[in-house]
């Protein structure tokens, strides 16, 4: 018996030195502004005793954050194309149960982009084109529905690139005089070939190319947050690899619907774009 007693504590304690060993994963709130306008993202606090609530907008789960004690707060991506007024967040913890929240209206301007010779085909697409165009959105569609139970480790996002804004978020385009959706991210100048970083920890769930968006990585950061990088020269992790701030994904190019050579990033919150400014820390 003495002899068991014995065998039981030093393996505890072989587990217990194991354990120590093992890589810590620290998890973090995001701080952010409350934006409740289209493209910006509503910060609604909540209050529960259960351990694990849901949160959910237009039947959408969505990004919540323990803060203390009984104090939660859900993070809701407002779509940009999102009407003003009175909206509902469901919480589902004990019982469900709603918070109204108001979103109110934000003005973005106009962006006209002439495209000429072989980069008209990404104004007016082929038959050919079309049958490319149809197979990659249900894979793209996809990855912007991700949902996983993991939290991201870092409080603020990183930029990508420190080449200076070209286009800004939400602007509403014109390719050739005709109307598209507004802009879904930045646009950051660069040279081809230069790094690109994550922008925050998480999981790579694409690295793929695509007709518009040309050499593509998504990045999937927990909880429906997810970052998006389009118009790579090069992809440089593939889908199912771990990532850490600041590792190098890929490097700037100029594949796909692009004029010249930039990173276009965006960020992806209950499947909606939103600015991708409201979670960056350019001193990071």
């Amino acid at each position: 018996m003495a002899l068991f007693i014995l065998r039981w504590k030093k393996l505890k304690k072989i587990k217990l030195l194991l354990l120590l060993l093992l890589p810590l994963t620290v998890m973090a709130n995001l701080t952010i502004k409350n934006t409740p306008v289209p493209g910006g993202v509503a910060v609604v606090d909540f209050y529960t005793n259960h351990s694990n609530p849901k949160a959910f907008y237009s039947q959408v789960p969505v990004y919540i954050q323990h803060l203390n004690d009984t104090h939660w707060q859900a993070l809701i991506g407002i779509p940009l194309l999102a009407k003003t007024g009175d909206k509902q967040l469901t919480i589902k913890d004990f019982s469900t149960r709603q918070i109204t929240f108001k979103v109110g209206e934000h003005a973005y301007q106009e962006q006209h982009i002439t495209l000429s010779g072989k980069n008209k085909k990404y104004v007016n697409p082929n038959l050919s084109h079309m049958d490319r165009i149809k197979q990659e959105r249900p894979i793209l569609s996809k990855a912007r529905k991700t949902f996983s139970d993991a939290s991201i480790q870092e409080s603020a996002f990183m930029r990508p690139v420190p080449g200076v804004t070209t286009s800004p978020f939400g602007f509403k385009r014109f390719y050739n005089g005709q109307a598209r959706r507004p802009h879904t991210g930045l646009d950051y100048a660069g040279e081809t070939g230069a790094n690109i970083k994550a922008s925050a920890s998480g999981k790579v769930i694409i690295s793929d190319e695509f007709f518009f968006n040309g050499n593509t990585v998504f990045i999937d950061h927990g909880q429906g947050l997810i970052s998006v990088y389009i118009h790579l020269n090069k992809r440089l992790v593939e889908a199912g690899q771990i990532v850490k701030q600041g590792d190098i994904i890929g490097t700037i190019g100029q594949t796909g619907r692009a004029t010249g050579p930039h990173l276009h990033f965006g960020i992806y919150l209950n499947q909606t774009v939103i600015n991708p400014n409201l979670l960056i820390n350019n001193e990071i």
